[in-house]
């Protein structure tokens, strides 16, 4: 039996981002266009340029990328926050998986503005 490290290795990461120590040492790639996004059953491509809401139904951001720690391992997005949105954000910021829920018409973030003032910031 095979056991796939998916989900504690994004847990790790989120736990990592999310607590603000996330960082320097982490090396992140773009993820190949075709690569699968398990938590959202759509590959990188189709997950840039998606449109991101918050849980009122405003648009906030977009995706620019998916990335991970190589180009196969999908672990976080780049989101380009909107000026008006409230996050206060500039720059693109680095969101684990665990932070979204795809609903049926809508890619929502489920942080606060709080929550993402300690993310990083992605430099590619």
């Amino acid at each position: 039996m095979i056991l796939n490290p998916f989900p504690a290795i994004t847990a790790m990461i989120a736990a990592s981002l999310l607590s603000g120590t996330a960082s320097a040492q982490t090396k992140w790639v773009e993820i190949n266009d075709d690569i699968l996004v398990a938590p959202f059953n759509l590959t990188a491509d189709e997950m840039e340029e998606l449109d991101i809401y918050d849980a009122a139904g405003k648009r906030i951001a977009e995706v620019e990328e998916v990335i991970g720690t190589d180009a196969t391992t999908p672990t976080a997005l780049v989101i380009d926050f909107d000026d008006s949105a409230g996050y206060g954000q500039t720059g693109d910021i680095i969101v684990p998986f665990d932070q979204f829920e795809m609903t049926e018409s809508r890619f929502v973030l489920n942080a606060d503005a709080d929550a993402i003032s300690g993310l990083e910031t992605y430099e590619d």
